[in-house]
């Protein structure tokens, strides 16, 4: 009675404080600043909409960069790295505030992911979960998300060692001095955009976590369940968008001539977490559905050994009993114990094809020359 009413006042109090907005990752905190900032400004006292805010930030961004790049006179620079790149001054611009934004709005996708979890952990998960364990690893979880401080180190440390890397490349790969305009520039674009990695490695984490979950299912065919399918669909999603995004990194380092530079950094930062989390994410699901499933064959054979105890074998009713107990035990014990299938294998693989698509794509003329008849 204890345990239950501990599991009770454990689950509802986490169900407040989500349904409350209580958690809050570093981008909520920034976007909510921004926001406050901007209606100040206008004035607007009506609150903007997400993808208003987003657009505002990204324009001051990008604005903040070009006037940097100009005023400390990097401006010949950045002219060069856009005739070099073979580029008219329309499209050169057009390119590089395309990939700016994408950056830049690649972190607030992600993070509006983290809310859609948290959400369906509020209206879904909780109200399944069977033990206080799991609710506490959640909340450790939601702990860590939230925790604003950590977030914000490790993603500048990360975009120092991206700058790092990526000023002595650019300059080698151009001729071209990189002042402190494109430097200011490069930072704030990899602060912005690599904010979202945090959040995805945390998301990685989740995945792994999950598989010690204890969550009611439908006993008799607990791969089955309906929350087994939203479950897979929601962990899902970050796969194919991470997948999406990395392509379009890869196609715009192939097309600039840096892939080969910057390739690994792409597979060790982008590709081999994206796989884990595939693998982590079926395999919780798995330990999952195995775990319920063994629940119901343990009590099925808990009542067939207690039939057996009373050693009534010549009783026909005793003896249906027992055949009908061992006929569900073996039904369940066949169903599957994944939550995979064909079109999710089938769909990985395409989203693991897009890079080599990006590629080809970037080194066209490349690829269109081996086609060529030789003399």
């Amino acid at each position: 009675m204890t345990t239950d009413t501990a599991l009770i006042e454990k689950r509802e109090e986490l169900k407040r404080r989500l349904a409350a907005g209580e958690y809050k990752t570093l981008v909520d905190i920034c976007l909510a600043w921004f926001e406050r900032l901007v209606r100040k400004i206008i004035p607007q006292s009506k609150p903007l909409a997400i993808w208003q805010t987003t657009v505002i930030l990204i324009f001051v961004l990008n604005l903040i960069g070009f006037v940097a790049i100009y005023v400390a006179g990097d401006w010949i620079s950045f002219i060069r790295i856009v005739e070099l790149l073979r580029l008219g001054y329309g499209l050169g611009f057009l390119f590089a505030i395309s990939l700016s934004i994408l950056a830049m709005a690649n972190p607030i996708v992600v993070n509006q992911y983290v809310s859609r979890i948290f959400a369906f952990w509020c209206n879904n998960i909780l109200d399944a979960t069977e033990s206080v364990a799991s609710l506490e690893e959640f909340e450790d979880w939601l702990n860590k998300v939230c925790n604003w401080r950590l977030h914000l180190l490790v993603t500048i440390l990360v975009a120092i060692l991206l700058v790092l890397y990526e000023v002595p490349l650019i300059s080698a790969q151009f001729g071209v001095f990189i002042g402190f305009g494109l430097m200011f520039s490069a930072i704030i674009t990899n602060i912005i955009g690599w904010n979202f990695l945090y959040l995805f490695l945390l998301v990685i984490l989740l995945s792994a976590r999950i598989r010690r979950y204890e969550i009611k299912l439908f006993a008799a065919d607990p791969g089955s369940s309906e929350l087994i399918s939203r479950l897979s669909s929601e962990l899902g999603f970050i796969v194919y968008y991470v997948a999406v995004y990395a392509a379009f990194l890869t196609l715009g380092t192939s097309w600039s001539g840096f892939l080969p530079s910057v390739g690994i950094v792409l597979v060790l930062v982008l590709w081999v977490p994206l796989i884990a989390l595939f693998t982590l994410n079926h395999a919780s699901l798995s330990s999952i559905i195995q775990r319920a499933k063994w629940k119901t064959l343990n009590e099925a054979q808990a009542k067939v050994e207690k039939l057996q105890t009373s050693k009534n074998f010549g009783n026909q009713e005793t003896m249906d009993a027992i055949k009908r107990l061992m006929d569900y035990h073996d039904r369940v014990k066949a169903t599957r114990d994944s939550a995979l299938d064909f079109r999710t294998y089938l769909g990985f693989i395409n989203s693991l094809l897009l890079p080599i698509l990006a590629f080809l794509l970037g080194n066209l003329d490349l690829v269109l020359s081996l086609f060529k008849k030789q003399p």
